[in-house]
């Protein structure tokens, strides 16, 4: 209890140096890393270092092209070669500075980041890093992983969320020289917010707001698109088992745009899969029952209890089910079986459907973080860099 009092208290004070200034750094464009891409100041200015060294000062609408030039960064500006370096970092000279990156080879759509870019050559492609303040960051990641939309309040719940998430894996790409890149494995991310000025009043609002566990560490603030009704253990969709990532009874994603799906197979490929990757004996009637009339009341581990090898998460990955939350119906001709499922997502932690209805109906974004992360406590990095000794 003294302990908890202690936590409240130092969660009212003002934020410590070190977490204002933290920064991180964010593998852009990762998934398709491009050959060549278009650099322009979107506000601000900048100064271009080639290899440490300053190089040239960039203002608003200034552009550059980057490309691979063997295993150097070729800098062209204004149709002359600035350079060719081992690495360049693009640095803002003040603050609320922002550049646009556009990729050229292959081609993609122009995005706006905040604060300072770090370019080198990696498997002959250009490693392109975002250096940004975390509370930047947290506004583009709002955005790209809820959309522009919704409320106030349930902007605030995904601002802490994410916040928490990336702060919980800054080590994550550690091998590549950044902490998370910009794919849904860590959290999508397409540059700054500019859609809706609510994003940045809730990540604001929230600055420096964390989730941790009972022994005060970090959570792994997981989250899926819909529950299809009720949430999944961490050990049913992974390995290990949290005590905050316990399944919960979810009525809040009833009937949300993600919430149930349908498909079908071939009863002959579907028993065969069985079969091959489990060894399933399709023969006996018993143990086939299960695989063809299958209707859970809630969510399961395995599809078959007689085969603990089944397991839901793999059936899902296997075959792109959008859950592991399903009903198998034999179609009436024996050809085909029927899958009707629930929820959209691994199913583990916060529903953002779920969490966005409990949003409209008023409930406010701590109570909404309680009630998908059990036994969790919302506290402020200053409170973390206490107890850490920082």
């Amino acid at each position: 209890m003294v302990r908890l009092i202690l936590i409240l208290f130092i969660s009212s004070l003002s934020f410590s140096a070190f977490a204002l200034r933290e920064v991180i750094n964010v593998g852009i464009l990762w998934e398709k890393r491009p050959a060549s891409s278009l650099v322009s100041i979107h506000t601000g200015s900048y100064t271009l270092y080639g290899d440490n060294n300053p190089v040239k000062q960039f203002i608003t609408n200034q552009t550059m092209v980057l490309r691979t030039n063997g295993a150097l960064v070729q800098v062209t500006s204004g149709g002359k070669v600035v350079g060719s370096f081992k690495s360049i970092r693009l640095k803002r000279n003040t603050w609320g500075s922002a550049f646009n990156l556009k990729a050229m080879s292959p081609a993609t759509a122009k995005r706006t980041y905040n604060d300072n870019l770090k370019v080198s050559v990696y498997l002959n492609k250009l490693k392109l890093i975002n250096n940004v303040y975390i509370e930047h960051y947290i506004g583009g990641v709002v955005e790209a992983e809820s959309g522009s939309r919704e409320t106030y309040e349930y902007y605030k719940v995904q601002a802490i969320i994410a916040r928490t998430y990336v702060l919980s894996n800054l080590s994550k790409y550690s091998k590549f020289g950044f902490n998370v890149c910009d794919r849904v494995n860590s959290q999508v991310y397409k540059g700054m917010s500019t859609r809706n000025p609510d994003i940045i009043k809730a990540t604001n609002a929230t600055r420096g707001l964390v989730l941790v566990d009972s022994d005060i560490n970090l959570i792994q603030a997981v989250f899926h698109s819909n529950s299809g009704g009720q949430t999944a253990n961490s050990e049913d969709a992974w390995s290990k088992a949290l005590g905050y990532l316990r399944s919960v009874p979810d009525t809040f994603s009833l009937n949300q745009p993600h919430y149930n799906w349908k498909t079908f197979l071939e009863k002959e490929k579907w028993l065969n899969y069985l079969k091959k990757k489990y060894g399933y004996p399709i023969e006996d009637s018993v143990y086939l029952e299960y695989v063809l009339d299958y209707c859970p009341t809630e969510r399961d581990r395995c599809l078959s209890p007689l085969a603990p090898n089944t397991l839901l998460k793999t059936i899902r990955i296997d075959w792109g089910f959008r859950s592991t939350f399903f009903t198998i119906i034999e179609g009436e001709e024996s050809k085909y079986v029927y899958f009707e499922g629930r929820g959209f997502g691994h199913g583990v932690g916060l529903s953002q459907e779920g969490a966005m209805r409990m949003a409209e109906l008023g409930i406010p974004y701590n109570k909404i973080l309680k009630y998908y992360y059990k036994d969790t406590h919302l506290i402020h990095l200053s409170a973390l860099d206490f107890f850490r000794g920082e």
